[in-house]
């Protein structure tokens, strides 16, 4: 096993890489990794001006980072491993994770936080899968190609504070009590991805089935299942989610402390929270 691994910190890039092999002298089997490669390149604001002037733009808040990941692995006989494609028998691909995001204030008041993340799977065979009628069996076939299988996701969250001060009666509570801090803290969250299993991203598949006994059946698949970093998930997500927390505080005269006062949490969390799944099928 050999490992490297550097720096280019001008870039805030990082990679490391390692060279992997096993051998049994038993049955002559052979396990080889190489490459092994992780790329990663910390978050960078790929819209702010180098020479600034003025206050900071909207868009210049906008941040990404990447990590991708290369492998390139197999296990034979030591024989055969020479003889073996790299496209068909080697167990390949290239992963790509790219998180964008940004932190945004309306009207100086509400905290907006966008976030999108895109993962792309970079794979060099697909496995497709039929059924033979006479052998009442399921076929695979393993085609050489150039695929790309990816997927991303949505979420967008706004929150904000605010404030309400009360100062109690003092007929009633004397002059200890100088004032009640009401801090409400109301926040929206939203969140999607589409059903990347629909045929029209050509990420999953189906052939029909039929059994011995005369049934027929759609039996569905992903070519990609099997590969190196698998595949998408099936089915669509989304839901807006609301929470408001509530914290209430007392500030009253005290001799013992040096301000002369003292604040007492009279509640530290009371919250209230509820979602809705947007991808519920209706019943």
């Amino acid at each position: 096993s050999v490992s490297w691994s550097t720096t280019f910190s001008s870039l805030g890039m990082s990679l490391s890489s390692t060279f992997n092999l096993s051998q049994n002298m038993r049955d002559s089997s052979i396990s080889i990794t190489l490459p092994d490669l992780n790329i990663s390149v910390s978050r960078f604001y790929p819209l702010k001006r180098k020479h600034a002037a003025g206050k900071e733009r909207w868009y210049e808040k906008i941040y990404m980072s990447y990590t991708g990941h290369i492998s390139n692995s197999i296990t034979s006989k030591e024989s055969e491993i020479l003889h073996k494609s790299i496209t068909k028998d080697w167990r390949n691909g290239w992963q790509h994770t790219i998180p964008i995001g940004g932190s945004f204030t309306l009207f100086d008041v509400v905290n907006v936080t966008p976030s999108f993340n895109l993962t792309d799977r970079t794979y060099f065979t697909k496995i497709d899968k039929s059924w033979d009628d006479v052998a009442k069996t399921e076929v695979a076939d393993t085609v050489s190609g150039f695929y790309n299988v990816y997927n991303w996701n949505f979420s967008l969250q706004a929150s904000t504070q605010i404030y309400g001060f009360f100062v109690p009666s003092r007929k009633l509570f004397g002059d200890k009590i100088e004032a009640i801090r009401h801090v409400l803290k109301p926040s929206v969250s939203f969140s999607y991805a589409p059903d990347f299993s629909s045929h029209r991203y050509g990420f999953w598949d189906s052939y029909q089935k039929t059994d011995a006994d005369g049934n027929v059946s759609l039996v569905e698949y992903s070519p990609y299942s099997s590969m190196l970093y698998g595949t998408v998930s099936q089915g669509k997500t989304g839901s807006i989610s609301v929470d408001i927390g509530n914290n209430i505080e007392m500030k009253i005269k005290s001799d013992k402390d040096t301000t002369g006062f003292k604040k007492i949490s009279l509640i530290d969390e009371l919250g209230l929270a509820m979602s809705y799944n947007l991808a519920a099928k209706e019943r």
